[in-house]
């Protein structure tokens, strides 16, 4: 929904004045953010007393800025391997895209001159590349500099995304949508070491250095915005070839950060590059900050006092226990919080439980509903973690946030013990008995160790079940369910971009892979219902909105009847920052762009 320019004005006027609450369950909650300006001027992120410089209409560069990541180190920084948003906020500064999203959620074109040339027939695209664009300064190139980036540059990134051998999870993107891409995958799969290499990708074209097209097998509506994910990331051959299996701990870009080091566990440190294409507004050459750091203390309750002591520029998220400490009953910080800037706003984020429904003994529908209606998500919500998140999810997968989506036509799970009860004798497995052991997998992250408590309780309580509770660092976590290893874990989805076929995509059956052993991304529940996949189909196929949701709204029904996994609640975006933090706006993907961000000090 398209708003004026006076309707704008006026809002951020009355947001400005604090006149605009949150409002948990309007119609506003889609698109609005809640953000409480400081009111005393801080320094703030460390001891960093460097001197800044001067730039145009008032902002200024220098400084270094320090955040953490609570879900600890990424997997890695190759974008054909990130399949976490972590590593995507960390990939996102030191590549750039064709194309991305700007604090609005609209797209934009980055590396492209404008949004590409779509023809009539909705199956080519065609980029206009900029050509004041290198790499960054890197000893893969001849004398350590980097060179210009061409077209050439594109084909082969995009194809390292569809090539087995760089063990990519990216492949899903082109899969079946880009002409001659699943041809390529198969038969790179197919062949011997000492066979020739295949053809190239058919439907990604080199037309010259500034242009570059990609053909689809036939119209997929979605498509242009996965090339916002990191596997549209763009890498130099040279260092691909140079560093091996080590270039997912060594990247190299065109972005506005170059990276430095990585100490696991402790650190990751990112650079200014002072070659950087970009300018801001005011004709200002990004990035302002000098540095970038990003540290990896998986325990919430440290990272809130570390960015109390002044030790981080911001902090991500709330502790559960720390939430009534920040918020009075009106969601307004309150006390020492309102020196700092306190920004909220409904998450394109969703947390779950998911099942493998290919492996025993979750490939039964009925246990995987009764598990579903033994929880009490309104309690999760209430009473586990204070109010904090959005909203229960009662209905399905997708949450809240996407205009245009009826979320609540969709027929989810509310607590039920006596459906629960009756489906789980239904499943062979009277009062529990009989069920195998139940282990659920999570990895240490504060809140969903919380939720994972609770559910071991309401399962106990509700289907005279023990599940037990493992915890397995984030990066094995993923892999071994990926890989088909789990058969119940407790994970979250950030949507990758502004559609929720981001969601929908999780359920999609023609995802799963054929052959045995490899990983199936980023469809892991390994779910397959075709009457689903036809449903999703004729989503991504439509072009007009409004069809366009009915079909995704009838497949989410479809897929939430059959429970492959369990939704337990919407997630709100919170973050505080420090008073001298400029430039920094919060949105529902919660994506950091740090290029435009500067310190006031």
């Amino acid at each position: 929904m398209a708003c004026s320019a006076t309707a704008r004005t006026e809002f951020l006027q009355a947001l400005s004045l604090g006149t605009i609450a949150i409002d948990m369950r309007s119609t506003a909650r889609l698109v609005a953010f809640v953000l409480f300006p400081a009111m005393i001027a801080a320094c703030g992120g460390g001891a960093d007393n460097r001197p800044q410089t001067a730039g145009q209409g008032g902002k200024k560069y220098g400084g270094e800025f320090t955040m953490n990541i609570v879900r600890g180190n990424p997997k890695g920084l190759d974008p054909v391997l990130i399949n976490s948003k972590h590593a995507d906020d960390i990939a996102s500064q030191v590549f750039d895209r064709l194309i991305d999203v700007n604090d609005k959620l609209e797209l934009v074109p980055e590396l492209a001159l404008a949004l590409p040339d779509i023809d009539a027939t909705g199956t080519l695209y065609t980029f206009h590349l900029r050509t004041d664009v290198s790499f960054q300064n890197d000893s893969c190139f001849p004398g350590a500099k980097g060179r210009r980036f061409v077209a050439e540059d594109v084909r082969y990134s995009l194809t390292r995304c569809c090539d087995p051998r760089t063990t990519s999870v990216a492949y899903w993107a082109f899969q079946d949508k880009v002409k001659g891409a699943t041809r390529f995958h198969d038969q790179v799969l197919a062949m011997s070491a000492s066979a020739q290499e295949p053809a190239p990708i058919e439907g990604f074209k080199v037309l010259n250095d500034s242009t570059f097209r990609i053909e689809l097998e036939k119209p997929y509506a979605p498509f242009l915005f996965y090339l916002i994910n990191s596997l549209g990331n763009i890498v130099p051959r040279e260092a691909v070839e140079k560093y091996g299996r080590d270039f997912f701990r060594h990247p190299v870009g065109t972005g506005p950060f170059t990276f430095v080091s990585w100490t696991p566990d402790q650190d990751l440190i990112l650079t200014r590059n002072p070659d950087y294409w970009g300018r801001d507004e005011k004709g200002n050459r990004l990035p302002f900050l000098d540095k970038l750091r990003f540290t990896f203390v998986k325990d919430d309750k440290i990272q809130f006092n570390d960015f109390l002591a002044g030790n981080l520029n911001e902090c991500y998220g709330i502790p559960t226990e720390s939430f009534a400490r920040v918020f009075d009953a009106n969601r307004k910080p309150q006390g020492e919080f309102t020196k700092y800037q306190v920004q909220a706003v409904p998450a394109m984020l969703t947390w779950y439980l998911d099942f493998n429904n290919q492996k025993p003994p979750f490939d039964n529908a009925d246990l995987r509903r009764a598990f579903n209606y033994a929880i009490d998500r309104e309690k999760l919500v209430k009473f586990v973690l204070q109010n904090s998140p959005y909203a229960p999810a009662v209905h399905g997968l997708v949450p809240p946030v996407f205009p245009g989506y009826p979320v609540d036509s969709v027929k989810g799970y509310a607590y039920n013990p006596d459906e629960a009860k009756r489906l789980l004798a239904k499943a062979g497995y009277p009062e529990g008995k009989g069920l195998p052991p139940v282990t659920l997998y999570i990895y240490p992250e504060p809140r969903l160790n919380q939720v994972a408590q609770a559910v071991q309780e309401m399962v106990r309580t509700a289907l005279n079940v023990d599940m037990k509770i493992q915890i397995v660092d984030f990066p094995q976590l993923i892999d071994q369910a990926e890989g088909g290893k789990l058969s119940f874990w407790g994970t979250r989805w950030y949507g990758d971009y502004p559609d929720p076929e981001t969601y929908l995509l999780l359920l999609f059956g023609e995802l799963v892979p054929k052959q045995e052993g490899l990983p199936s991304y980023p469809n892991s529940s390994r779910y397959n219902n075709p009457a689903f996949n036809e449903e999703f189909k004729k989503g991504v196929a439509t072009i007009d909105h409004v069809a366009q949701m009915k079909h995704y709204v009838a497949a989410e029904q479809i897929a939430m009847a059959d429970a492959p996994l369990i939704p337990l609640f919407y997630e709100m975006h919170y973050r505080l920052l420090q008073a001298d933090v400029r430039d920094y706006p919060l949105n529902g993907m919660a994506r950091p762009d740090m290029k435009y961000v500067w310190l006031d000090r």
